[in-house]
């Protein structure tokens, strides 16, 4: 128990230095002796095993007494073993309080000690780990609390003070079950060590802590415990999950609504037309009108129907996507309206839902509506007219609710002159028309969409490309496109998979842009200026051409006055 002060033993503690000699030696001669030698005491040996000894004060009583022998003044030792250890030398004291000890090393005697020096020393001892303990207390941030096995506190600490607001004064000595009813602390006596578990000694507080048993040998004496305060992290870990599932809620409004706002991102590009059905298409979103989209093949009709519904309040709803130049006459029925079991030969005995089924409370989109024969034209029409349909083999209607947008890449108003579609459905479908540009009619949209498209091939490609040669961006923009976005598309994956290098060289181009360019492209634009005019004056022919040489006509497809446009065609030499 000494050996944390700095002791390996109690000798070294207590021990009074001696020196031996003999019983009939005079005191004054062993005084002397004792000096020069700083010995405490002297012994002098009585027989084997036999000893007697004083200390140097009893030697001067001696002599001032008149004694001329120290054998006068020398009492009995009691023998102590060096190795023995404090428990026993206090047993041996015991049986002769008044004794005084020698202590032997290898039966030679190498000091003197006595039960007063032992309680002197040990006293000192005590007051240096009360000391000591206490600077242990007071140093670390726990809240640490000592009981007894009467649950009284026998050490209160600062930091307990402080969690608690209880002084110490207030609580030493008083048994704890006063101040707290529920206490890790007080149910260590017979239990095992505890490390790091979560405790609430009282209302309003809440800790960690570290609790064992104080052992003397296999006696349980008394427990300690140390507690963290954690109140001030678990309320933060409570405010911080309250405002986690308000932010959870936040998040998913703000993704409802910004699925709508954002609904129209993935349609790329800046032009003045692009912009223009994009913002027309946000209008007719949030109803439910019916739209038609019309524009070639290849310019995204589908991404702008997809888009519609995602920003219209159906959009957490189906959008079924029908083929209508897909699907063959003799199936159009079941594929749209469903059949029941046993409709048919070869059908489902489970029978089977159709697409407009499917898409109930959601929005049908109508690819490709032109193609449809004037014999399924009026039964389209019949379903969007009653909202109901019939299964193939069922009697029984089935009410439908459903948006419906159709796109086309025919000219709808001639195919109605012709009797090849019918007027009323034209009208059934189309309430708000959009008219998608083809990408010649859009050119400033072509370098944003070539650099979409590389990145997205690059990456799927696993190629490491980083420029594009101005020849090749200065083709693709007098290119015409006949196949629009699409053929783009296709266009720059080819030229990222045969690209050698990290440059798209004119090598990669298909023999399609090659050849236009050498038949028709003039000289290339130098500059941004050169580029801007380039591109207008291809707007502005094929608006004339669109409206047949009709100068009033195709200004007002330009949407400019008649004025500005002969001005543009002076400026740009256009004849």
């Amino acid at each position: 128990m000494f050996t944390g002060f700095g002791y390996s033993n109690i000798a070294e503690m207590v021990v009074a230095p001696l020196g031996e000699v003999a019983g009939n030696l005079e005191p004054a001669e062993a005084l002397n002796l004792a000096q020069k030698h700083g010995w405490q005491g002297v012994v002098a040996s009585l027989a084997p095993g036999k000893w007697q000894g004083a200390l140097t004060g009893w030697l001067r009583e001696g002599l001032e007494q008149g004694c001329r022998r120290v054998g006068e003044v020398m009492v009995p030792l009691l023998p102590l073993a060096n190795e023995g250890g404090l428990e026993s030398w206090l047993s041996l004291f015991g049986e002769e309080p008044y004794a005084l000890g020698l202590i032997l090393e290898q039966n030679k005697p190498v000091g003197l000690v006595s039960p007063a020096q032992i309680g002197q020393q040990l006293w000192t001892v005590l007051k240096q780990r009360d000391a000591q303990l206490g600077a242990v207390l007071d140093t670390v941030h726990e809240a640490v609390t000592m009981i007894d096995r009467e649950n009284r506190v026998i050490g209160w600490n600062r930091a307990a003070q402080e969690m608690y607001r209880i002084p110490a004064e207030e609580i030493l000595g008083k048994k704890i079950d006063h101040y707290f009813t529920s206490l890790v602390v007080t149910e260590m006596r017979n239990k095992v060590a505890v490390r790091d578990a979560y405790h609430q000694p009282c209302a309003g507080t809440h800790v960690l802590i570290n609790a064992s048993p104080i052992k003397v040998g296999n006696e349980i004496v008394g427990s300690v415990a140390a507690e963290r305060d954690i109140t001030e992290t678990v309320y933060l870990h409570n405010e911080l999950s309250k405002a986690s599932s308000q932010v959870r809620l936040l998040e998913q409004e703000i993704s409802k609504i910004n699925s709508r706002k954002e609904a129209f991102s993935n349609i790329y590009g800046h032009s003045r037309k692009l912009t223009e059905v994009i913002n027309l298409a946000k209008k007719v979103a949030n109803t439910d009108a019916a739209v038609l989209i019309r524009g070639e093949s290849g310019t995204g009709k589908e991404l702008f129907a997809e888009a519609i519904h995602q920003a219209s309040r159906r959009h957490d709803k189906p959008f079924i996507v029908i083929n209508c130049g897909a699907i063959p006459a003799g199936l159009f029925e079941s594929e749209l309206f469903g059949y029941q079991p046993g409709a048919f030969t070869g059908a489902d005995r489970k029978g089977r839902p159709g697409k407009f089924e499917l898409a109930h409370e959601g929005t049908v989109f109508l690819d490709e509506i032109g193609e449809l024969s004037p014999e399924l034209q009026v039964k389209l029409l019949r379903v969007l007219q009653g909202k109901r349909i019939y299964r193939v083999g069922g009697g029984e209607p089935v009410e439908v609710d459903v948006r419906v947008i159709a796109a086309t890449n025919r000219d709808l108003e001639k195919l109605i002159q012709k009797g090849a579609f019918r007027e009323d459905l034209y009208y059934r479908i189309n309430v708000v028309s959009l008219e998608v540009p083809p990408l010649r009619e859009r050119r400033d949209d072509i370098p944003e969409l070539l650099y979409l498209f590389i990145r997205e091939f690059c990456h799927q490609h696993q190629r490491d490309l980083v420029q594009v040669d101005q020849e090749v961006m200065d083709m693709l923009l007098r290119y015409p496109w006949p196949g629009n976005v699409r053929e783009l598309r296709n266009v720059v994956e080819r030229m990222v998979v045969l690209a050698e290098g990290q440059v798209l060289g004119v090598d990669t181009l298909p023999e399609a842009v090659k050849q236009y360019h050498h038949q028709f492209a003039g000289p290339s634009p130098t500059n941004l200026a050169e580029m801007r005019e380039e591109n207008e004056r291809q707007i502005i022919l094929n608006a004339l051409r669109e409206a047949e040489g009709n100068r009033s006509l195709a200004a007002r497809l330009l949407g400019i006055p008649r004025s500005t446009l002969y001005y543009k065609m002076k400026v740009l030499k256009i004849k």
